[in-house]
């Protein structure tokens, strides 16, 4: 969480959607280094719950929140490409030896084994469980949205860099028909979620 007092903004980092680089980006405008690094990926719920109305007494108005989100396949493959990472080998979160059809296997299990435990985008944006949502969501493929926002919010021109990028390894395979039928149904929600946040590249909930 990062708060833009000026701005009146709040940074949700949805994981895996550039935050570091976000954070990088924005951290001279923010008044919030403490708790973004004691709270690096709040999301919605809890921001709502524990730092909305303490927030918003000490910038003076009401937060608007906002967050990037990224193509649900996508998100979910760009995790695994992190999880294969050289740091992580022998650890339970690896990936190493483990092909992408077999990590959306281990996804949609109950239980997940750790190396596929990992968060829903609908759910970090207050889109799954009673919300709120967050204010401003933004399409991880249209950054330039995000970064025209926040430069216009801020009064400042923004350009954003990289960081913390996960190893390379293309776009997400294709999957088996039936393995792909059962991952849009348990994503549903998600799915649906992204294709009105990319259908303008930038969602606002009222």
């Amino acid at each position: 969480m990062l708060v833009l007092a000026k701005a009146g903004l709040v940074y949700l980092a949805n994981p895996k959607t550039a935050s570091q680089a976000i954070r990088a980006m924005l951290a001279p405008h923010s008044s919030s280094a403490e708790v973004s690094r004691d709270h690096p990926h709040m999301n919605a719920a809890i921001f709502a719950r524990r730092f909305a109305r303490t927030v918003q007494v000490a910038i003076g108005r009401p937060p608007e929140t906002f967050a990037v989100m990224r193509e649900p396949l996508e998100h979910m493959h760009s995790w695994y490409r992190y999880r294969q990472r050289d740091a992580l080998r022998g650890h339970p979160n690896s990936t190493h030896g483990i092909s992408f059809a077999e990590f959306v296997e281990a996804r949609l299990a109950t239980p997940q084994p750790p190396f596929a435990a990992i968060g829903r985008q609908d759910r970090f944006l207050g889109h799954l469980g009673g919300g709120p949502p967050v204010t401003h969501i933004f399409d991880y493929a249209r950054m330039d949205r995000m970064v025209a926002f926040l430069s216009n919010r801020l009064e400042v021109p923004l350009t954003l860099g990289e960081r913390n990028i996960s190893p390379k390894g293309g776009e997400a395979p294709d999957l088996p028909a039936p393995l792909m039928a059962r991952f849009r149904a348990a994503h549903g929600t998600e799915i649906d979620l992204y294709a009105k946040v990319a259908a303008k590249g930038h969602l606002i909930s009222r």
